[in-house]
């Protein structure tokens, strides 16, 4: 989410920012078995509060790539973008935000709308200077998918698949880490929003690393 306009609401909680882990499981087949993972729950990312509507998250990594999976309860789609690098963040989005080096000094933004379609960007965080948002950079071998289920109530489906070159990384060691977050952006019938992410961060503003969690690699 990279609108200024969505940087206002603030929350002085302090119980909000306790630290979050996630164990992030090893495919050695090369390909994700959700089954073998373990998820989180979105919450909203002002209050730390459950929302109306559920989001789970998964993650999984193989030798080339890391992987996530989305599943959004969702009544009501709005998303009218349709070309890559369209501003996702004003409709229905599940976002990630990851920093393979974990300082804060910079990282990537994934965007997924319920139509497949992608936002993708690298920003920069360097102290005492403004961010840095570059929507013109790409991921170039990232791949995802969009899929419905409407038993027992609709729930969409998102996963992504994004090969740690693009990260600019290498292989992650058993036991290393990466500092991330999830979100989602949803609208309801009557225009109203709501924000909700993994580790909140205390105001609708999901530019804040310092709030990230941290995924663990193991196997």
């Amino acid at each position: 989410m990279t609108s200024a306009k969505h940087q206002g609401i603030q929350h002085t909680g302090n119980d909000l920012h306790r630290p979050l882990d996630y164990p992030c499981t090893y495919m050695p087949s090369g390909t994700p078995d959700w089954s073998l993972t373990d998820s989180v729950e979105l919450v909203d990312v002002v209050t730390g509060a459950a929302p109306r509507q559920q989001t789970k998250v998964r993650a999984c990594w193989t030798d080339t790539t890391f992987h996530m999976q989305f599943e959004c309860e969702d009544d009501y789609i709005v998303s009218p973008y349709t070309d890559r690098d369209d501003p996702l963040y004003e409709a229905d989005v599940v976002e990630c935000f990851i920093d393979p080096d974990g300082d804060g000094r910079a990282y990537f933004e994934f965007n997924v709308s319920p139509h497949n379609v992608i936002f993708d960007a690298y920003i920069t965080n360097n102290p005492g200077e403004p961010k840095g948002f570059h929507p013109e950079w790409n991921a170039e071998h990232l791949l995802s998918s969009v899929s419905y289920v409407n038993v027992p109530v609709r729930r969409v489906i998102y996963e992504l698949a994004i090969r740690f070159e693009d990260l600019e990384c290498t292989t992650p060691e058993v036991g290393s880490h990466f500092r991330l977050n999830w979100f989602r952006i949803d609208q309801d019938k009557l225009g109203a929003r709501t924000y909700d992410a993994w580790a909140p961060t205390g105001a609708v503003n999901f530019h804040m690393p310092e709030c990230f969690g941290t995924i663990r690699f193991t196997k």
